[in-house]
């Protein structure tokens, strides 16, 4: 899943990376400042959108893109949070609207329901005693595994 986050603040940019980074979730693309060019230039599965960028809005971005029919998804990730912002949002052809601050892990739902990955089955992987759905959790002999974002090497 190709992700571009168009965000204007490096802080909240290199948050989400980091984030993503911690859930297995590619970034591929991420835009601070004024280049929303990299939306036009190459494909993307959904795009997630900041409304408060310099010299064009996040809306009028949305408006321009939805206007020459590109129906890639797209997310508002912004501070905004009164339900008139979140009409106007959706009414101008975002397909999710979240408010910062958020949980990573509603993010990363939203994003995958949004591509057309949530709600397919997991296929669920055993060997021995030990079986883990492909949501990141593993169970041996019926019991949860805590585990770490992080590999570590053993002796």
């Amino acid at each position: 899943m190709r992700v571009l986050l168009v965000e204007d603040d490096p802080c909240w940019a290199m948050l989400c990376r980091r984030g993503w980074r911690r859930l297995g979730l590619p970034l591929t693309g991420c835009v601070t400042g004024w280049r929303p060019h990299a939306w036009r230039t190459e494909p993307y599965a959904v795009v997630v959108l900041d409304l408060g960028l310099p010299r064009l809005s996040g809306l009028d971005l949305l408006r321009q893109r939805r206007n020459s029919n590109d129906s890639v998804p797209v997310l508002i990730l912004t501070a905004r949070d009164a339900i008139e912002d979140r009409v106007k949002g959706l009414d101008s052809g975002a397909d999710d609207y979240l408010v910062k601050p958020f949980d990573m892990h509603e993010l990363a739902a939203r994003l995958q329901a949004l591509t057309g990955v949530a709600g397919e089955a997991s296929p669920v992987l055993q060997t021995g005693g030990a079986a883990g759905p492909a949501a990141h959790q593993v169970y041996y002999q019926g019991t949860l595994v805590e585990l770490t974002t992080r590999i570590r090497r053993t002796a």
